[in-house]
């Protein structure tokens, strides 16, 4: 396993100022690799660049893939665990002070919140990257605090915009508008693009909107909808299951029964 963390402060700065950035760092876990059953006295955010894993509380269990984010909280005993089969990578930053607590929440991070989605880009990872390249070299403070602020306001933005979708009003929630449009083209291989473009939301919209009704991803959602139009079928017709999967648009006969 590859670790890569590095301090800014040889240890915790005794102050009391508004924010302060004490640590960021990146890993390459091993599989089913935890780490955690230990308490912390400041905040630490990861985002998953790349693979799965789970994220325990001691009321909670999450499973996370890439573009997924975690909070912990000072204080709170956790654990995260890389998946057996698709271990994760991880990025972090660590921080306190007198205002971490209104800037969590502008980014719709609290104790009920801890889990968030963003996969536009690698901008949250080049802040880390950045704030991490200069902890080991010039460690200007200034530009340190400023990476910090592009992450937490970029997660801030993205908030917002959940926002406005939860209290947009109309006929039908977006929710709904999903799984008419999903039923409707059910025998066709959707998309999370193609879903997200018959909305006209971004990606990442879409999956915070499923992960919120659902906890689960859109394309977890699509499968399970095929699987139970499937099962109707094989409950109400005489139809096999070779011609169920044609209908149903699954090129090989074999993709279908597993």
């Amino acid at each position: 396993m590859l670790v890569h963390d590095q301090y800014i402060y040889p240890e915790k700065p005794d102050c009391d100022d508004d924010i302060v950035v004490f640590h960021s760092g990146f890993s390459s876990t091993m599989a089913n690799y935890s780490h955690g059953k230990d308490t912390r006295d400041y905040y630490l955010i990861h985002w998953v660049t790349r693979g799965r894993g789970t994220y325990q509380t001691e009321t909670a269990k999450y499973s996370l893939r890439e573009g997924d984010g975690f909070l912990i909280l000072p204080g709170q005993t956790i654990v995260h665990t890389a998946d057996k089969e698709e271990p994760w990578d991880l990025c972090w930053v660590a921080f306190f002070g007198r205002k971490a607590e209104e800037i969590l929440k502008e980014a719709g991070l609290d104790r009920e919140h801890l889990i968030f989605h963003y996969d536009k880009d690698t901008f949250l990872e080049d802040c880390i990257q950045n704030i991490y390249k200069e902890s080991q070299t010039g460690k200007n403070v200034l530009y340190i605090m400023g990476q910090f602020y592009l992450f937490m306001a970029r997660l801030a933005e993205e908030n917002q915009k959940e926002r406005f979708l939860s209290t947009e009003s109309s006929q039908f929630s977006r929710f709904e508008e999903a799984m008419n449009y999903i039923r409707r083209n059910i025998r066709s291989q959707i998309s999370v693009a193609q879903l997200a473009n018959s909305m006209r939301l971004d990606p990442s919209q879409v999956y915070r909107i499923f992960r919120k009704h659902t906890g689960r991803s859109p394309q977890q959602v699509i499968a399970e909808l095929r699987m139970e139009k499937a099962c109707e079928f094989l409950e109400k017709t005489d139809l096999s299951i070779r011609d169920i999967a044609e209908w149903l648009g699954y090129e090989y006969q074999s993709h279908f029964t597993k």
